[in-house]
């Protein structure tokens, strides 16, 4: 069995997840209930292979992230035959400048990837805020059944978002023949997810070249590789969803609460680990209505919750109506309060008698201990 490095990158699109990324790494945006947004990526790497080296790449934010992933034991990633690591990163933000996949991330940590012990002959970089379960011991097959060089994921007719520079494929035949930073006034090609397989040589190549030049984009580079290299595109199956905005947050999460797609994301082989934690059974008043809801352990629920995602820890009180929301661990809507197409942060109040209510299009979001 081949050992993988799997690399999980600092995404730069977060520009418009506003308060959700202002106390906490994108990385830990909570999801789902109980997950944050890097068990998804973390747990397709942890399923690709047993023998795993794995470095995230953190932010300023980092703090989180420690807390989050500590030495990895919940991922399996604490025996001595798998490494977890939490890596530097975000020195090169620069206001106005988007790199898709940061160049100087790489640099910094050098030392790394050049520890990496010399059966390691492929290094997967994964985006730290796609959900979606997907089978990369399939797709490194397809690498390697094609004697790819490269191999770039993107998802065939994507429907969300299109912001902050984000990349299409031209495609051919499964070949890259042209990289396109986008907007979604160019919707040619398809969608690059910022995540890709890599033979190690030419990623340790490319790094060289990068710091000759001073160049910040990795993309950039692979861009410049498609005469020279196999650069081979893999259309991810099934349900994807890049979280870039509050709204794209918003549409995920109600998302969640869609059988087909927590079936596919949740209910297979290939399982979403995330951080235990021991708390007591949900608790329903014997005034509670609860439908089409995912309600986390832990959480108190006296009033009506209706489509909606009730995280651990949270409180909601007798006469309280919540629908269409995500409310956040620790959160407390009191007795009359009436929350409507909302996002609750951790720990955030909504006081007795008031309304929170928005529409589908623009939720509104309740900062952290607001």
């Amino acid at each position: 069995m081949k050992k993988i490095a799997g690399v999980i990158i600092n995404s730069s699109n977060q520009l418009d997840l506003d308060a959700l990324v202002r106390h906490r790494s994108i990385h830990t945006i909570p999801i789902g209930g109980k997950y944050r947004l890097i068990d998804f990526p973390l747990s397709n790497l942890v399923n690709m292979a047993q023998d795993l080296y794995v470095g995230v790449i953190g932010s300023y934010n980092y703090r989180s992230v420690v807390d989050h992933l500590k030495q990895g034991q919940d991922w399996n990633l604490s025996r001595k035959s798998n490494d977890l690591l939490i890596l530097q990163g975000d020195r090169s933000a620069k206001i106005g400048q988007v790199s898709r996949i940061s160049i100087q991330d790489f640099v910094d940590n050098r030392e790394f990837f050049n520890k990496l012990s010399d059966d390691v002959e492929y290094i997967v970089l994964s985006g730290t805020n796609v959900v979606s379960n997907i089978d990369l011991k399939d797709i490194l097959a397809k690498h390697e059944a094609d004697k790819a060089d490269i191999t770039l994921l993107y998802k065939k007719d994507y429907d969300g978002e299109i912001q902050n520079k984000e990349v299409r494929l031209v495609i051919e035949n499964q070949d890259v023949k042209e990289i396109i930073y986008g907007n979604e006034k160019n919707k040619k090609g398809e969608l690059f997810i910022d995540s890709l397989i890599i033979n190690r040589q030419l990623f340790m190549d490319i790094l060289d070249e990068a710091e000759k030049r001073g160049l910040v984009d990795f993309v950039e580079l692979v861009d410049q590789c498609l005469g020279d290299c196999r650069v081979r595109a893999y259309n991810v199956p099934g349900y994807v969803k890049i979280i870039n905005s509050i709204q794209a947050y918003f549409e995920c999460s109600m998302d969640l609460l869609k059988c087909e797609v927590n079936q596919e994301l949740f209910k297979q082989t290939r399982k979403v680990y995330t951080k235990a934690k021991d708390n007591h059974p949900t608790v329903y008043g014997k005034h509670a209505h609860v439908r089409k809801a995912l309600v986390a352990s832990g959480a108190i629920v006296n009033g009506t919750v209706e489509d909606s995602i009730v995280f651990r820890n949270a409180t909601i009180h007798e006469g309280a109506k919540i629908k269409n929301s995500v409310i956040m661990q620790g959160a407390v809507v009191e007795p009359e309060a009436v929350v409507v197409n909302a996002i609750l942060d951790k720990n955030a109040v909504v006081k007795r008698g008031e309304f929170i209510t928005s529409t589908t299009k623009e939720p509104i979001l309740i900062q952290k201990r607001a």
